[in-house]
């Protein structure tokens, strides 16, 4: 619906925990929706969300429970007939308010997995076992625990591997000091090295060595489902990536996508949650195996994804799914995100240099044509000058990024 036509709610303020990409995609979700201008909290924002038209910000010191507890009560002393809806985007910041969840005010509406579905599924290393379960593939995998002095085993798994954090929101830190989100390791002198650079590094947490599932990043899926508070699906997005991150602090996190429709892996996702007791969103990263068709379970992610507005693509508005179950408590049949689109956060002339299968170029190429792109970035009731100088700037800085970080296309996705 387009802004000017959606009916404005008045009975709650969302607040927006980040300041990213990512933030921006729920800002306009909720604007979208509902007509509502957002309140983006946390101590830094992009340009994009500064100069919004759609969102204010609210200044906080930190991600933590003191300054986020204070950060509530000044909007609530704001707006005191409204409710607050509260949402993240990332995993650390779902990790904090799982460990504030308790000490939540009663007006504020924050729907995030009950603590034990969390641990679960959001654990790599559990998250495998939990798959294995519910007739879902996932790698194989070792866990590594690097606490202590111990020394560490070599790995069974034949070269090359990936190795990455067993649970995203322990390693925020970690990244910060200037180490990769996903490492691929050729062999074992390798993983060592980065088990002794680790260890100096102050990290104690678990690492994962996983088999490298081969393909570029054409092969890997997304899938979205949002689990309500009867412990139904509310809803299914999916999408295949054409293209991914490969900034080390970012990697894997895809920047172009077409959407699809998953019925199977849909439900057996869906129970998989349903088995956990989780609620929520959650969003599954999948892998394709070129060499043998398997559909591989990576990990869960217990948020909507930083590429959430893929769903908005495809015909469903995560926020409103959101806010008819949390707030509303209305009782609605499971939504499909199944339309077809091309969502994408960098140029288009970029993308098609790295999309090689003739097929998938020809589908992108006629979703061009038909007017099916959407980038959350670009969002007509909110193009405000000094912010579409900001969103040009980002997009073209992507072409820098990829020309230093991924020059060409690799049937790996390193």
């Amino acid at each position: 619906m387009p802004a000017s036509a959606t009916p404005t709610r008045t009975d709650f303020i969302p607040i927006v925990l980040g300041g990213d990409i990512g933030s921006y995609a729920l800002i306009r979700e909720f604007h979208e929706a509902f007509g509502v201008k957002s309140i983006a909290m946390g101590p830094g924002f992009i340009g994009a969300i500064v100069h919004s038209k759609i969102a204010e910000t609210h200044l906080i010191d930190a991600y933590t429970a003191g300054p986020l507890l204070a950060g509530l009560e000044a909007v609530h002393a704001r707006f005191p007939e409204q409710r607050i809806v509260l949402v993240a985007n990332t995993d650390p910041l779902i990790e904090t308010l799982e460990e504030i969840h308790g000490d939540l005010p009663s007006y504020v509406s924050c729907t995030i997995p009950p603590r034990a579905a969390f641990d679960a599924v959001c654990d790599k290393g559990t998250f495998a076992r939990l798959c294995r379960e519910h007739g879902l593939e996932a790698p194989r995998t070792e866990v590594v625990r690097l606490a202590g002095t111990e020394p560490i085993a070599p790995s069974q798994i034949p070269f090359p591997v990936v190795a990455k954090p067993a649970v995203s929101a322990g390693y925020y830190d970690t990244l910060l000091k200037g180490f990769k989100k996903v490492y691929y390791i050729t062999a074992q002198a390798e993983l060592d090295e980065l088990w002794r650079d680790l260890r100096a590094s102050g990290f104690t947490g678990d690492f994962l060595v996983q088999e490298l599932i081969g393909g570029d990043d054409t092969y890997m899926d997304s899938l979205t489902l949002y689990i309500g508070r009867d412990g139904k699906p509310r809803l299914l997005g999916a999408a295949q990536v054409l293209l991914e991150d490969h900034a080390p602090a970012m990697l894997g996190n895809p920047v172009a996508m077409v959407i699809r429709e998953k019925p199977e892996l849909w439900r057996r996702a869906a129970a998989l949650l349903a088995d956990a007791g989780y609620r929520g969103f959650a969003n599954f990263d999948v892998k394709r195996d070129p060499a043998t068709g398997r559909e591989i379970f990576l990990d869960c992610n217990p948020r909507m994804g930083r590429n959430s507005y893929y769903n908005v693509a495809g015909g469903v508005n995560p926020m409103e799914v959101l806010v008819r179950d949390a707030i509303d408590e209305a009782e609605d049949d499971v939504r499909i995100a199944g339309a077809p689109a091309l969502y994408t956060l960098v140029p288009l002339s970029l993308l098609r240099r790295y999309v090689r299968d003739e097929e998938l170029l020809a589908e992108v190429n006629d979703l061009i044509l038909r007017k099916r792109v959407f980038d959350p970035q670009r969002y007509e009731a909110d193009r405000g000058l000094r912010r579409m100088i900001d969103v040009e700037l980002t997009e073209k800085n992507q072409i820098r990024k990829f020309a230093r970080y991924y020059p060409e296309a690799t049937d790996t996705s390193f």
